[in-house]
């Protein structure tokens, strides 16, 4: 099925904000900006043809602003649906340093060699970890490499904790076995905190409203006559700031607003030099 001009436009947009956010943000302003023009175009069209009565500008002001106030509630909701997911990430990163500061104090307790091996593990896992939160544009610290190296490590400091309970079946042992199960069970919640995002048609709506809104605006400029250069360059930098950081937030790992990884990296530096 073959896509419209303007879902050609959108989908455009789309492969745009996955890669450089400046020039999405470029694009929307342009986009806007275009639409404002075209709705000037058009109200000065109808002007000349038929001169607006009083009844009719405020009609045209009444409908402009109700889809005003559309776009501003879907940038409202946009914005939450947002920051909430940005809030989720950070309190999983912090429940995920909590889980392997508690399984490193366990494995400091009573365990002997395989107890200085998990610790061992534990802190390169941790590394890890902060490299999964941080993102990296480093192939080697790619996301399928950190993962495979998250699984790898998860299976070591399993066995390890599994062998150790077999032979000794104690309350540390057990405890130490749940510990690294919540520790686990975090990682696949954290990962999936971190894969989570604004629906795209959520975007897409968005997007489609302001360039109607706008274009309805200029629409309400052209048929008074007044174009309102500097209000109007204010009006759609601002919307567009506000579109461009709901895109930001929801790029955890690319953006510029990113979950501070510091929760992890504290539990890192609790466990003392390395030996």
């Amino acid at each position: 099925m073959s896509l419209g001009p303007f879902d050609a436009l959108i989908s455009f947009f789309q492969g745009i904000a996955n890669g450089n956010l400046h020039l999405a943000g470029l694009f929307i302003l342009l986009l806007l900006l275009a639409a404002l023009e075209v709705g000037i175009q058009f109200g000065k069209f109808v002007a000349r043809r038929h001169t607006p009565t009083d009844g009719e500008k405020s009609t045209v002001n009444f409908a402009t602003a109700g889809m005003m106030g559309l776009l501003a509630f879907l940038l409202g909701v946009s914005l939450s649906m947002a920051s909430d997911r940005y809030q989720q990430r950070r309190d999983s990163v912090l429940a995920e340093a909590n889980a392997i500061g508690t399984a490193w104090l366990r494995a400091t307790v009573g365990t002997g060699s395989e107890g200085e091996t998990l610790q061992r593990l534990l802190r390169d896992y941790t590394e890890v970890r902060i490299a999964m939160v941080t993102g990296s544009s480093d192939p080697a610290k790619s996301e399928e490499r950190l993962l495979e190296r998250t699984n790898r490590l998860q299976s070591e400091m399993w066995t390890i904790a599994r062998g150790m309970a077999e032979r000794s079946p104690t309350p540390i042992s057990g405890l130490l076995l749940s510990s690294l199960n919540d520790m686990i069970d975090l990682s696949l919640t954290n990962r999936r905190n971190f894969h989570t995002h604004v629906p795209p048609y959520i975007l897409r709506l968005l997007l489609t409203v302001s360039v109607f809104a706008v274009g309805a605006v200029g629409y309400g400029f052209g048929l008074v006559g007044s174009r309102q250069p500097v209000l109007s360059v204010l009006l759609l930098g601002v919307w567009t700031l506000a579109i461009v950081l709901i895109i930001d937030i929801d790029r955890p790992q690319t953006g510029e607003v990113r979950v501070d990884p510091s929760p992890l990296v504290w539990t890192l530096q609790g466990f003392g030099p390395a030996k």
